[in-house]
């Protein structure tokens, strides 16, 4: 497990991380502070290049399969440079445009990125690896979300977007000599419109769908959660506080991260996914029956975090079960259209249902992890998938 392919990449995500979470945890305060603005708008600005990482994943997908994992993945890692941008900007349409190339290169860099641990690592090591491979970037994003909460409240917003920029310039760099080129994963026969064509037939396995609801559902109450609980905590406490909500919150979940891998490894990724799935649950019913309290938003808000992570660290595995060798992109590229779409679709709603009442989109971000823990008990309960073979 511990080969240089794999220390490379997690070295990358760490850095990546650390650089770019003040900008995703603290954006739509950023909205409300800076440009005097709604959370609702702010789930605007993000609707469209949310859709777009989606959509590009399977393109990001199909890329990885034909042209290779390390140049998909690099690819991917200049939206973050440019998201700085979103920091220094006040003009909405820039923000929004910058934004929206974020989403595309984000769908590259997910795909890139998985399909590339995914193929470093020994299929019995890969729940351990996927663990390491998470926790290394939500722990970079811990120490990022304190620096930068910090950054912004001594100093200005630009000042971390400026940093941002610059710090992804060098990583970019890094990223082209150090990390090593692994073996392409797809028939190098096949054009990149029959890649893309692979896709329907995936569609038509029962457990790909069973697998794609259990990855759009949980990530739709995470998209109304990670809205709502940093506006909520910087609305009652500061932005300071906020941003240790965020930095306490993926410290937590980069623990559960690890504990989740190993148990992963042991008793299988099913399992594993049914269990942190209804812990889930459990925490997003709790914050609705609480949302008065701001200690126990951030208590429930940091426990959520780390049963959502749990949950995350399943796929890599549940992927290299699912889908064959040449497959594996694309495997990828399809669960993150599944996580864009439910992250899209829980920002959407939860800040539109936000005006309404603050526990209903809570209530039913709840719902769907119900809904989604039925899914995974049904995945459970089937016996084990034969790959599909190749075609």
């Amino acid at each position: 497990m511990w080969n240089r392919q794999f220390i490379s990449l997690c070295l990358i995500l760490l850095a990546a991380g650390l650089v770019t979470a003040p900008i995703e945890l603290l954006f739509p305060v950023y909205v409300e502070e800076a440009l005097g603005k709604t959370v609702w708008f702010a789930a605007l600005l993000r609707a469209v290049p949310i859709a777009l990482g989606g959509i590009f994943a399977l393109v990001g997908g199909a890329l990885s399969d034909r042209l290779g994992r390390k140049s998909t993945l690099i690819l991917g890692m200049t939206g973050a440079l440019v998201v700085g941008v979103v920091f220094i900007s006040e003009q909405p349409l820039l923000i929004w445009g910058v934004l929206c190339y974020q989403g595309i290169a984000s769908g590259f860099r997910i795909a890139g990125g998985q399909s590339y641990l995914i193929s470093a690592v020994d299929a019995n090591r890969l729940g351990l690896a996927a663990a390491v491979y998470f926790m290394t970037y939500t722990f970079g994003g811990s120490m990022g979300s304190a620096i930068g909460g910090e950054l912004i409240d001594r100093f200005n917003y630009g000042v971390v977007g400026g940093g941002t920029i610059f710090v992804m310039i060098l990583l970019i760099l890094a990223a082209l000599i150090l990390l090593p080129r692994l073996p392409r994963g797809g028939d190098e026969r096949k054009s990149f419109t029959q890649m893309l064509a692979g896709y329907g037939e995936m569609l038509r396995r029962r457990e790909v769908r069973l697998l794609l609801g259990m990855r759009f559902l949980p990530t739709y109450s995470w998209g109304t959660v990670s809205l709502l609980l940093p506006v909520l905590i910087a609305r009652a406490s500061g932005v300071r506080l906020a941003g240790y909500y965020g930095a306490s919150r993926d410290l937590f979940a980069a623990c559960c991260q690890l504990i989740s891998g190993r148990v992963c490894d042991t008793v299988g990724a099913k399992a594993t996914a049914l269990v942190a799935t209804c812990l889930v649950a459990l925490s997003v019913v709790l914050i609705t029956l609480n949302t008065g309290s701001t200690t126990l938003i951030f208590v429930l808000g940091v426990f959520g975090a780390g049963a959502a992570w749990s949950v995350s660290i399943t796929m890599p595995r549940l992927i290299d079960e699912f889908f064959a060798t040449e497959e594996k992109g694309r495997g990828v590229g399809i669960t993150h259209l599944a996580w864009s779409s439910g992250f899209l679709s829980g920002h959407m709603v939860g800040g539109r249902l936000e005006s309404v009442s603050i526990s209903l989109p809570f209530a039913v971000a709840a719902g769907m992890v119900v809904i989604s823990a039925i899914l995974a008990f049904r995945l459970w309960r089937s016996g084990k998938v034969k790959k599909a073979p190749s075609y």
